[in-house]
């Protein structure tokens, strides 16, 4: 989990390279680029990409994860607790919009940061700081760059790090706030900030799970859900004042990922396909469309969120469904960006045979203990290799190559 911080380069990259381009293009969404650089068939196929992926994965997963969390304070059927936990998410989501979104995550994000940083100080307490800790473990268990017959050796450390630029630079999911930023320093200013919450955050997080290992037996755990172990050890270490502080921390980690999500999803349906149909409609009636969106997702990610378990878990989940999709999707607005022969054939074949190149790798378990990794270089290469190879041997129509002229002229624009 401490790898995860390395997705603070890309957070730097979104800053400095990629948000300013997002700018000058005047986008509302990240999808509006793929019809401006390729056409409007890439377009529609992403947008149902991200609708689904963000649907199922990050609202339906981090859902899961916050029952998972409330069901250890409270003796109830984890069903239960999801559906509960959906219902608040929709709730402010639904009357607040972009702006509830914003506010509550940065709210929630406060509580998760002062949670971890309390059950790091309660369990460096009890074990006298990370030495004590780390030496009533196995020593594998401490080491940063595992064997590579691990599953957490080089290979997953690398597609740990490469997950994380389409998690930052191109989805909707997180760039919705870059787009809807003031300026383009505001926006930038804001994704280096984050970068830098996530290194002491990603090493907060591994705390829990290494104090695990010292303190539960196997019988401890025995028919224990995996994800409920971290949690565990804090209901045995922290008084009940904080505590509670903590679970309501963890409770606002899952909601705010889940809420982006929601939005993010309706937001797409919105603009990329109903606007489209029904154009030139009020601002209310859009508004309402969105919101009706909102239920509709919210209900097909709480029926994911109730399977989760089956999946192997919340991080598993994440981070597969992020390898299949979003791989691909990177690898064309790379491509897009910076190499002009790109055109909109190559990018379609690109998404559509690295989705399900990477699918295959990783329902069909071709890469054995390093299977994220084996998931996330099927997907990259064969969407990279087909997208160049396609385009080559393939030519822009005059309409397409008009297109990609304007398109590269606005880059060349300084943004008002």
């Amino acid at each position: 989990v401490v790898w995860i911080a390395l997705n603070a380069m890309a957070c730097v990259m979104a800053a400095v390279i990629f948000s300013p381009i997002y700018r000058k293009l005047k986008y509302n969404t990240m999808a509006e680029i793929f019809e401006d650089r390729y056409d409007g068939k890439v377009r529609c196929l992403i947008s149902l990409i991200w609708i689904i992926a963000d649907t199922l994965n990050r609202y339906g997963v981090t859902i899961y994860a916050a029952a998972v969390i409330m069901s250890l304070l409270f003796n109830m059927n984890i069903t239960v607790l999801i559906i509960i936990m959906a219902v608040l998410c929709w709730l402010y989501t639904y009357f607040g919009g972009l702006q509830s979104v914003a506010l509550t995550d940065a709210a929630q994000f406060a509580m998760m940061w002062l949670g971890l940083f309390i059950g790091a100080i309660f369990i460096f307490s009890k074990f006298g700081g990370w030495q004590g800790l780390s030496a009533q473990v196995p020593a594998n268990i401490t080491e940063l760059v595992p064997d590579a017959k691990s599953g957490t050796g080089w290979p997953w450390i690398i597609a740990m790090t490469l997950l994380g630029f389409p998690y930052f630079i191109t989805s909707q999911f997180v760039m919705q706030r870059g787009l809807a930023a003031k300026t383009v320093n505001v926006a930038r200013w804001g994704l280096l900030f984050a970068g830098i919450l996530a290194i002491p955050m990603a090493i907060m997080e591994v705390i829990p799970g290494v104090a695990a290992k010292a303190m539960l037996t196997a019988q401890d755990i025995a028919g224990i859900n995996p994800d409920m172990i971290g949690p565990m050890v804090y209901t045995k270490i922290l008084p009940h004042g904080m505590l509670g502080i903590f679970f309501a921390a963890m409770l606002a980690a899952g909601l705010s990922t889940a809420d982006s999500a929601l939005l993010s999803s309706s937001s797409l349906i919105a603009n990329e396909f109903y606007m489209k149909f029904f154009p030139n409609r009020s601002s209310k009636h859009y508004l309402k469309v969105n919101r009706v969106a909102t239920i509709i997702l919210s209900i097909l990610g709480t029926v994911w969120a109730i399977i989760v378990p089956k999946l192997g878990g919340a991080v598993n989940a994440i981070l597969n469904v992020v390898a299949i999709t979003d791989m691909p999707i990177f690898v064309i607005i790379c491509l897009g960006l910076f190499i002009r022969k790109m055109n909109a054939s190559g990018a379609l074949f690109a998404i559509i045979c690295g989705t399900v190149a990477g699918a295959l790798a990783s329902f069909y378990g071709l890469g054995g203990v390093q299977g994220l990794a084996f998931t996330t270089a099927t997907s990259t290469i064969t969407a990279l290799v087909i997208g160049l190879i396609t385009s080559l041997m393939t030519s822009k129509a005059p309409a397409e190559e008009e297109r990609v002229s304007k398109f590269f002229n606005r880059l060349l624009q300084t943004e008002e």
